[in-house]
């Protein structure tokens, strides 16, 4: 595993579980931390130079999450996906997010509306410099912010869920060229669309959005990290 270099924790235990959270989720999406890997509290703390408590709450929600799970004989290790596994879970998320589009358009505040807009066009500054990073911290309040305005705090756990389940795929198809700027496109034209409140329109460019996405996606676990990793990754 890397040097840790997220900064200084507080001393909480409650802001050391989420940094653990943070960093093992972050290590399991870069594929640092592989699929199949055995996960040990005492070797994930001397990692992160914190105490086994909050490393062990941090498993714990990620087992929820079912990033990781707890194997016969084998203790906890990092979740496998196969490639049926990723379509079903990318076909679950052009049907939730389309949906919450739809209701973003209809239900948005002027001030969601507005702060849609803003972050889109920050998205446009980060890939017209191709920092990657920076669009990757930006795009998490960009879709915080539209399901917040559809309302519907279950669509929004169903979505955040499958999101989380896709990380180490959506990492890596986000440092794709062609998925950065056309993925930048759709997001201007859906915070344009939301901001109309046309509901349809925001519905048929999530739709066409998230099409794009699943057909990239599996090109790049096909091409890419099929021939690395194997059929389950």
């Amino acid at each position: 595993m890397e040097t840790l270099t997220n900064g200084q924790p507080r001393d909480d235990d409650a802001s050391l579980t989420e940094r653990a959270y943070k960093a093992i989720s972050s290590a399991i999406a870069r594929l640092e931390l592989k699929p199949g890997e055995s996960l040990t509290q005492d070797r994930l703390a001397k990692w992160l130079s914190i105490s086994r408590t909050p490393v062990r709450e941090a498993l714990r929600r990620l087992e929820q999450d079912g990033i990781i799970q707890t194997a016969p004989g084998r203790g906890l290790i990092v979740s496998e996906l196969t490639i049926k596994d990723a379509e079903d879970l990318l076909e679950m998320l052009a049907l939730l997010d389309t949906r919450a589009a739809w209701l973003a358009a209809q239900r948005r505040t002027p001030e969601q509306a507005e702060r849609l807009l803003a972050i889109a066009q920050d998205l446009r500054v980060a890939a017209n410099g191709y920092d990657i990073e920076a669009w990757d911290r930006i795009d998490q309040p960009f879709h915080e912010t539209l399901l917040d305005a559809s309302g519907n705090q279950f669509l929004r756990r169903a979505i955040e869920d499958v999101r989380r389940r896709l990380q180490r795929i959506t990492y890596h198809l986000a440092r794709q060229p062609e998925h950065l700027d056309s993925g930048t496109d759709e997001h201007v034209d859906l915070a344009r669309a939301i901001y109309a409140g046309d509901a349809e329109a925001a519905a048929e460019i999530q739709r066409h959005h998230l099409d794009t996405m699943r057909t990239m996606a599996l090109k790049l676990i096909r091409t890419h990290i099929v021939p690395v990793r194997g059929e389950r990754f």
